[in-house]
């Protein structure tokens, strides 16, 4: 198991913690939709991991030992096991990611990927577990310069997951910025406060502070944003998704790209407008297909009306999907691809579905029991082991959604506009 699936529990539990103090004080630092939507992209970009390979350890791993040689003759050693070793290793991939972080901003392409996790309009702990799928992955070249220093893979994953697990607790907006005795971690680490900036959509903020451990790099690069107490931060994009389907938040940047290189007469933008500056669009495309930036003087959180059961529905979807999800992690190895492939699929669906129904999408009326139908028309494909929980689930999950949608109460999912 991987350090970043290990932490998963400790992350939800502090997600648990975190919420049931915003309950208790009232902070408002939660809504269920976002809050779902967020760990609905987590989710996916987990288990779309368990069905395709690794593109960084693809190519890292020939290139090493195609080196390899070399490091012997030049008397490069690293150790996992040497606690320098480690730090190094630390200080080498988050110098790296800040590049990659920092591309991922400036250039179209990247900032498709990216844009996941800058899309939720709230700031808490899920908004750290709101990752990339990475569908169209680039990001592995930034990496490939650690080839230079010799860091073996194993050092490299390690020091990645580290990287990662480390900027989970940076995602909250009830730790001030530090002061006084403390003020030195707010000059070399990246803490809450200097990343709430990151996130932040308003002018001053904007493509700031990237580094990922390190708010170093910043400093020595140009990029630091003090956050400012005059200036309180909005969060998410300025041109907003307006929907908690994590398939669709993949997919934003990306087909807005396409439309434009699909629509535009020009060639050369067709083929360029992708490695353009963050935000490019040819001209004839942005006229015809005009998408407005939100008003940050009058700004209002994506937050359409559904009904309360509807609400609850979803949430209790989204328990089954996450100890689904855990399980799958857990015991995906054991499992032949085309039987993960099928879990997976079926977890995707469920995903899109539960989030278009916190959308207020009319159309889930029928696509959720088309969605519990499939699963159960798959259930002979599935584990025999798992046949009576599935069935069940179904069965269940069928007689409330028909009780809540179809009772004639007027309990209904509400139309929405996007």
């Amino acid at each position: 198991m991987g350090l970043v699936t290990a932490a998963i529990p400790f992350f939800l539990l502090a997600v648990l913690i975190e919420l049931a103090l915003d309950r208790w004080r009232g902070w408002g630092l939660y809504r269920l939709n976002d809050a779902i939507g967020s760990l609905g992209a987590g989710i996916l970009s987990r288990i779309l991991g368990l069905v395709r390979a690794g593109i960084l350890v693809l190519f890292y791993i020939p290139l090493y030992q195609w080196l390899e040689p070399v490091y012997r003759q030049l008397g490069i050693s690293w150790s996992l096991d040497n606690p320098w070793h480690l730090l190094l290793a630390v200080i080498a991939y988050d110098f790296c990611y800040y590049w990659k972080h920092r591309v991922s901003h400036e250039i179209n392409i990247f900032w498709a990927e990216h844009l996941v996790h800058h899309q939720s309009e709230d700031y808490n702990l899920t908004t750290a577990l709101r990752q990339s799928s990475d569908l169209v992955p680039l990001g592995w070249i930034f990496y490939l310069p650690l080839l230079l220093i010799g860091l073996p893979w194993e050092l490299l994953v390690t020091a990645g997951a580290i990287d990662l697990i480390y900027q989970f607790w940076v995602h909250t907006q009830k730790i001030p910025a530090f002061k006084r005795g403390m003020r030195w971690m707010e000059w070399i680490l990246v803490t809450p406060s200097n990343h709430r900036v990151h996130h932040a959509q308003n002018k001053v903020y904007v493509d700031r502070n990237y580094g990922g451990v390190l708010i170093i790099w910043d400093r020595l690069f140009g990029t630091y944003q003090e956050e400012l107490d005059e200036e309180p931060c909005i969060y998410g994009v300025r041109k907003p998704l307006n929907s908690f389907d994590p398939l669709a938040a993949n997919l934003q940047h990306f087909k807005r790209m396409w439309l434009d290189a699909v629509y535009t007469k020009s060639w050369k933008e067709k083929l360029t407008l992708w490695f353009r500056a963050t935000g490019y669009r040819p001209a004839d495309a942005e006229a015809a297909m005009p998408v407005p930036s939100c008003d940050l003087a009058n700004f209002q959180r994506y937050d359409p009306k559904v009904a309360r059961g509807l609400r609850w529905y979803a949430l209790a979807q989204h328990l089954v999907y996450s100890i689904a999800t855990l399980a799958l992690l857990q015991y995906g190895k054991t499992l032949d691809y085309a039987t993960t492939a099928l879990l997976v699929l079926m977890l995707v669906a469920g995903l899109v579905v539960n989030g278009r129904i916190l959308d207020g999408e009319v159309r889930t009326r029928l696509w959720e029991p088309g969605r519990l139908g499939a699963l159960l028309a798959a259930l002979p494909l599935l584990p025999q082991a798992t046949w009576a929980a599935v069935a069940g689930y179904c069965v269940a999950s069928a007689a409330l959604w028909w009780w809540l949608v179809f009772n004639g109460k007027g309990d209904t999912v509400a139309s929405v506009s996007h």
